[in-house]
């Protein structure tokens, strides 16, 4: 219910959204309404409630980017087409990452800034005829992990994470993870409030590449290390669903970007392009990737 405590009558709105944000509007007020327990019935833009003031609900963009923010303003990552691909190598000397302009991870629970630079993450993003490309750079004083095999449970230590939904359904959509070992976590959901993770990450994408490069230590945990870089090379015929059978210039990409760091005597660090707050899995916060 404390999801959509902010969805509060009101008498007037002006409508100024898309059919994505009205169908995620109309989920979440009759989830919240249905959780108040009283019987109403909604028809066109009208509820009728009873024993209650039987106001004409409006949408409003302005109201719904109070509520669950607006992917299309502040929440956009640009990725430009490249002729010369990055070497996924782990090591972001490309060109093509020196011109990608970086966007960086908040605090997911504050969605404030980072302070400490020592922690500090940045995503950059380009593409080309077969693939997105993404690169991560982590800032991480302690650079460790235990894990050694595919789909073991990476969001448990330290992980890099990618969430992407390239069709209209907020439910489905891949979620990658990376170790700094480069340990790699690939599933598909279907239900982000009941996830079966072992169902899900039957899904194995197979054409994606991930890189890691360490400049530090890995699993020495007495040390100081500096940061660790992803980079993944992800096939758009990975991605495409019966919805979307092809990725263009045209496709509406939703996407989140993600860090985990446990690092020896601080507290747990969870870190977000688009702050869902508590867990990751929150589609309607998602923001848009354009290829440009």
């Amino acid at each position: 219910m404390e999801e959509y405590a902010c969805y509060t009558v009101q008498k007037s709105f002006t409508i100024n959204s898309s059919r994505q944000h009205v169908k995620s509007f109309f989920r979440a007020l009759f989830s919240w309404r249905e959780a108040q327990n009283p019987k109403f019935e909604a028809t066109g833009l009208y509820f009728n409630n009873v024993g209650l003031i039987k106001p004409m609900v409006l949408l409003s963009s302005v109201f719904l980017l109070g509520c669950m923010g607006n992917p299309n303003m502040e929440y956009q990552i640009e990725a430009n087409y490249v002729a010369v691909s990055p070497i996924i190598d782990g090591n972001l000397d490309d060109v093509v990452w020196g011109l990608a302009k970086p966007i960086v991870l908040k605090d997911n629970r504050t969605g404030t800034r980072v302070s400490d630079p020592h922690l500090l993450t940045n995503v950059k993003a380009c593409y080309d005829n077969d693939n997105l490309y993404l690169a991560f750079s982590c800032k991480d004083p302690d650079i460790w992990t235990s894990f050694t095999q595919r789909d073991e449970h990476l969001w448990t230590e330290e992980a890099i994470e990618v969430f992407i939904d390239v069709d209209e359904e907020p439910e489905n959509y891949v979620e990658i993870e990376v170790s700094p070992a480069n340990i790699l976590f690939d599933s598909y959901i279907v239900d982000p409030q009941n996830i079966d993770v072992a169902a899900t990450a039957r899904l194995n994408l197979p054409g994606i590449r991930t890189a890691v490069m360490v400049n530090g230590s890995l699993n020495k945990r007495d040390d100081i290390d500096d940061s660790w870089t992803v980079e993944l090379a992800i096939p758009f015929t990975d991605l495409i669903t019966a919805r979307t059978e092809q990725i263009t210039t045209d496709t509406e990409i939703r996407i989140n970007f993600y860090r985990l760091d446990m690092n020896e005597g601080m507290e747990r660090g969870a870190y977000s392009w688009s702050p869902t707050g508590a867990s990751f899995h929150k589609p309607s916060v998602f923001g848009k990737l354009l290829l440009k």
